[in-house]
């Protein structure tokens, strides 16, 4: 499965896309553009997340940019309306309201896990690419 994000909007605090998976666009995204992560290619591998107290799909750098993430705590895909107290590098799935908001975060987040998860459990591999 090849998740792509397309980054369309570059405001002074934050950075919308879209995000689309093998082709066919599935939701929005919103990003801090502070702490956004740099073009490329990532894994995603879901694993346990204290904040969330849940597991979540965590975004990891493929082998070369192993320094990529090095200063973040836990970059992921996640819920969540507004990118502006963000941090960690996550990015935000929902719908776009206005720069840097999402509506119905938690319905596109919910669906876009299931996804994820499916597919890691019959043994496919998930990437990100980031453009």
């Amino acid at each position: 499965m090849h998740i792509l994000i397309t980054r369309y909007r570059y405001k002074p605090a934050t950075i919308d896309g879209q995000l689309s998976i093998d082709g066919i666009r599935i939701c929005d995204c919103a990003e801090n553009a502070h702490t956004a992560l740099p073009p490329g290619t990532y894994s995603i591998t879901i694993a346990h997340c204290r904040q969330y107290a849940r597991k979540m799909p965590l975004i990891t750098p493929i082998s070369n940019q192993s320094s990529v993430i090095n200063n973040r705590v836990c970059p992921m895909l996640c819920p969540g309306n507004g990118v502006y107290n963000r941090k960690d590098g996550s990015i935000l799935v929902g719908e776009y309201l206005v720069p840097g908001c999402l509506k119905h975060s938690r319905f596109t987040f919910d669906n876009l896990y299931d996804r994820i998860r499916k597919n890691l459990q019959r043994g496919k591999e998930v990437t990100l690419t980031i453009r």
